[in-house]
């Protein structure tokens, strides 16, 4: 069993259950005195209380619904996929997917704040930006795993591919943000008339990357 503890610090609620459960147990050890009975008793309750609230966070409990648009949905989903390879979070193609993938989730959530009607559109790129993730992540633990040098050439391609993609990704979304908001402070017309296909020519080219890692020979 495997707690996200990532995940559970996002939450403000953590910090308040943990600091509740601490300055409970030192108020019942004052009020009770400094007894081996109140000590057990105290450390039993405080236990019990983070166990209740941590297991929540286990991986196998782990929900990936929700509004990518939403952060803390975002990054739960990049956890999710994490958490399906141990060790994961130590290499450096996950780490640098993951920066990727939240700073293009915060870039899309500005910019829909700016501009709503481009929500649909964000979304899915936001769920292209979901899978070329999680293929980096299968690519970087297979790539650790596989011995023959034919499909470690394979599997570096494939990762390659998805890193160059995403990080294309995450610099197009910054654009599109900065694009919108000096469109904004200008009234210019035009620049905000052309978001929408430059946003589908960003979707095309993501999933072109995601068919091209599903047909390649396994």
């Amino acid at each position: 069993m495997s707690i996200r503890w990532r995940s559970a610090f996002r939450y403000p609620q953590t910090l308040f259950v943990v600091m509740g459960a601490v300055l409970g147990y030192l108020t019942l050890l004052v009020f009770t005195g400094f007894k081996a009975i109140s000590l057990g008793m105290g450390a039993a309750i405080v236990v019990t209380m983070l166990a209740v609230w941590f297991l929540q966070f286990r991986g196998d409990r782990l929900e990936t619904t929700g509004n990518l648009l939403e952060r803390t949905v975002m990054l739960e989903h990049l956890d999710a996929i994490a958490a399906k390879f141990p060790g994961l979070e130590m290499q450096r193609p996950w780490s640098e997917a993951y920066q990727w993938a939240s700073e293009s989730q915060a870039a899309a959530a500005e910019i829909a704040q700016r501009e709503p009607t481009l929500v649909p559109d964000l979304l899915e790129a936001l769920y292209t930006v979901e899978g070329l993730a999680s293929n980096i992540a299968g690519s970087t633990v297979a790539l650790e795993q596989v011995q023959t040098e034919q499909y470690r050439t394979l599997t570096r391609r494939q990762l390659d591919r998805g890193c160059d993609r995403l990080q294309a990704t995450h610099h197009q979304l910054q654009s599109l943000r900065d694009q919108i908001v000096l469109s904004q402070l200008t009234t210019d017309a035009a620049a905000s008339a052309a978001l929408p296909d430059r946003l589908q020519l960003l979707i095309e080219a993501n999933k072109t990357t995601l068919q091209t890692a599903n047909d390649e020979p396994s």
